[in-house]
């Protein structure tokens, strides 16, 4: 009685998923025809590239010859070339190939179309590459000519001098906070906390309002700058590190080697560049400062700061400032160097770190 009972159930159940399939394909008719007239579409109007193969790298300046597998151009080809979805004109036909002059492009990965007109059919070839710098960035040493007290127990995120007074933001759960105070004697003049669950991060100055990033709360705060007053607040993707001014936008690290041209209106993306030296990626981006239309970065965890091009990425100097911190004035466990300040009207840089009991300004040299 059971097997039969079990064989009534097999059956029922074999013919409940005939009859599914069926209805299935009665409602969902085959498309393998379908998927492969596709196929034959994309390959009928894709031209495949030899050579380089996708994701090499170059220089900055290199010229990139485009070898096509199947096409030799020639120049009564009409052609249409875009780089990162805009077209691109600094190319030549050559042998050919397509020659691609680098010279104006970005740092970091490049996407190429070529769009070609063949006996009335338009193909497209696709494919991309990554640049780095050309040359070693230009190193720098310092000299210390100038040092003012800082409060040891401030956990340095931001550092901005702004018409003879100093304006700081700090991290650490519980103590973060927004401060401004005399440079000379450390006197605090203005404090903001923020809430206790929130992590502070960089600071700028833009329009006579203070903008202060959170590290992952993904929250802007924009104050009124002489009141501090919390104006707005905004809500980005990405972690906050740093934050500076260029032009009409403001700029964000997030600790990787990308930097985000922001609206300092509405905080929404308005383009973004990836940071390459000649090596590679330079990562942990953290504080950002505008000085003389560069940015310079503090590298997280290094002594480095960086000098980016906020036009195209490419890194055109490097500053160690190691052994500047004095512990001989260290009463708090120290961390990082952390805080680029400028003084635009005399042309004052100022740096400092996480936990630090001074500010020192100093001046660059070039390595010999």
């Amino acid at each position: 009685m059971e097997n039969k009972m079990t064989n009534k159930i097999a059956l029922l159940l074999v013919l409940s998923w005939f009859a599914f399939s069926c209805n299935y394909n009665d409602n969902h008719p085959a498309n393998n025809t379908l998927n492969s007239d596709s196929s034959e579409i994309v390959s009928a109007n894709t031209i495949p590239i030899e050579s380089p193969e996708s994701g090499n790298v170059f220089s900055l300046g290199d010229k990139i010859e485009i070898k096509f597998s199947d096409y030799s151009l020639n120049n009564n080809d009409s052609l249409k070339l875009s780089v990162n979805n805009s077209s691109y004109s600094q190319f030549k036909i050559e042998n050919g190939s397509l020659i691609l002059f680098t010279d104006s492009l970005n740092a970091g990965k490049n996407n190429v179309n070529v769009e070609l007109n063949i006996n009335g059919q338009t193909k497209q070839a696709q494919t991309f590459f990554v640049l780095k710098a050309a040359f070693a960035p230009v190193e720098y040493s310092y000299k210390v000519v100038a040092r003012f007290p800082h409060d040891d127990k401030s956990y340095t995120q931001g550092l901005e001098f702004y018409n003879g007074i100093m304006y700081e933001g700090s991290g650490q759960y519980g103590e973060s906070a927004l401060r401004r105070y005399k440079l000379e004697t450390g006197e605090l003049l203005q404090t903001y906390n923020l809430p206790g669950n929130v992590f502070g991060e960089g600071i700028v100055i833009y329009n006579n309002k203070i903008y202060q990033l959170t590290w992952q709360s993904h929250i802007c705060y924009e104050y009124d700058l002489e009141t501090f007053k919390l104006l707005r607040t905004f809500e980005f993707n990405t972690e906050g590190w740093g934050i500076a001014k260029y032009k009409d936008v403001l700029v964000m690290s997030d600790g990787s080697n990308t930097l985000y041209f922001l609206n300092p209106e509405t905080f929404t993306e308005v383009k973004r560049l990836e940071v390459y030296n000649n090596i590679g990626p330079v990562t942990y981006l953290n504080e950002l400062e505008l000085i003389n239309g560069k940015l310079y970065a503090n590298v997280y965890q290094t002594d480095d700061v960086v000098i980016i091009n906020p036009e195209n990425g490419f890194v055109e100097g490097k500053i160690n400032f190691k052994g500047l911190l004095d512990y001989k004035k260290v009463k708090k466990e120290p961390d990082v160097l952390n805080g680029i300040a400028y003084d635009h009207a005399k042309k004052r840089l100022f740096v400092t770190g996480k936990y630090w009991p001074e500010i020192y300004q100093v001046e660059l040299t070039t390595k010999k």
